[in-house]
């Protein structure tokens, strides 16, 4: 029991639970559902709160938040076909309801934003209140006896929670259960910030579209990049910030200057093909990189991503391009006369 982190009142408000509806475990009919999709509910369910705190509503009257699929796939560690799996069985159990977004302007440039997604309210049959209401009335009338079944009495005099939580006031702590006041009364400090953790939704909201338009942002006229649109499509899907997916491009720009310095020698993506250089290696040396996070501990991916694409550069892209240089340019032959000899 030493090494056993117990938990104290004071740090009860001090961490953030998601919540699960009791009731799809007492419904046959969601009982059925995935563990993952149980929890997938409770996470959206969190961020709903936060549309409520912003009035976020629609012509309806409806709530609705954003929750883009990067982010569930962080949340739940998984793949986006989880993902897809999950939205769906969350879709055919009404509990989730998406609506494709829109368009807006940002900066003179179109971009799309993110779906609506809603969620439905679990149903709750007379049968379900009636097992959660049996469920919760013995876990509370069974405290005192689970405790020590054998001093009953001695555990009513000296482990009430009421007479613990405030002795001097007993009969004002307790209400017609003996619950409620008492929770209040054991946990309850004024002084702790329950909202010290909550994050602005709107700048979650705003980084998830500034994200899914990363692709669009990055090939505007203004930005000079040569990384090209499917390495832009899987850096994006690898990011969790539109700050972290611009920081990867970078990333490969320093890379590719690198491997110019070491080869001495000026390379031009967009010219690699014609020295026979296949650009879309540039995307399955990113996708090692990434594959090797997900099976591997790695210490920083950044210089994972820099070596990775440097030594692609040097070993590829760039030994093409002195091969192709070393070769004497070929022109059309002109024949040479010797004259001396029609002298």
């Amino acid at each position: 029991m030493s090494n056993f982190s117990f938990y104290t009142a004071n740090e009860v408000y001090a961490e953030k639970y998601f919540q699960l509806p009791k009731v799809f475990f007492t419904n046959e009919k969601y009982k059925k559902m995935s563990n993952d999709s149980k929890v997938a509910y409770a996470i959206l369910k969190d961020r709903f709160s936060y549309s409520v705190k912003n009035k976020w509503v629609d012509k309806q009257n409806r709530i609705y938040f954003v929750f883009t699929v990067e982010e569930l796939k962080n949340m739940l560690n998984c793949a986006e076909g989880k993902v897809a799996k999950v939205k769906k069985e969350l879709t055919e159990m009404n509990l989730l309801f998406q609506e494709r977004g829109g368009s807006t302007w940002i900066n003179g440039v179109k971009v799309n934003t993110p779906n609506k997604l809603y969620l439905g309210k679990p149903e709750a049959t007379a049968e379900d209140v009636y097992l959660i209401d049996q469920a919760e009335s013995q876990a509370s009338t069974g405290i005192a006896k689970t405790a020590n079944p054998e001093k009953a009495q001695s555990n009513n005099e000296n482990t009430g929670i009421a007479k613990t939580a405030n002795p001097e006031k007993d009969d004002d702590t307790k209400d017609s259960s003996g619950i409620a006041k008492t929770a209040d009364n054991l946990f309850y400090t004024p002084s702790l910030d329950t909202n010290r953790h909550i994050i602005d939704p709107r700048e979650a909201e705003q980084e998830a579209v500034l994200l899914e338009n990363f692709v669009t942002l990055m090939q505007d006229d203004s930005i000079a990049t040569f990384v090209p649109e499917n390495v832009l499509n899987l850096i994006k899907t690898f990011s969790s910030t539109l700050k972290d997916a611009k920081k990867t491009v970078k990333i490969i720009h320093n890379a590719k200057y690198k491997a110019e310095q070491v080869l001495q020698t000026k390379i031009v993506f967009e010219e690699l093909p014609m020295y026979g250089v296949n650009t879309n290696e540039l995307y399955n040396t990113l996708l090692k990189a990434y594959q090797k996070q997900k099976t591997e501990t790695v210490n920083s991916m950044d210089n994972l991503i820099f070596t990775y694409v440097k030594n692609w550069f040097i070993e590829k892209a760039g030994q093409a391009v002195l091969q192709a240089n070393q070769q004497p340019k070929s022109g059309p032959k002109i024949p040479m006369h010797d004259w001396s000899e029609s002298v």
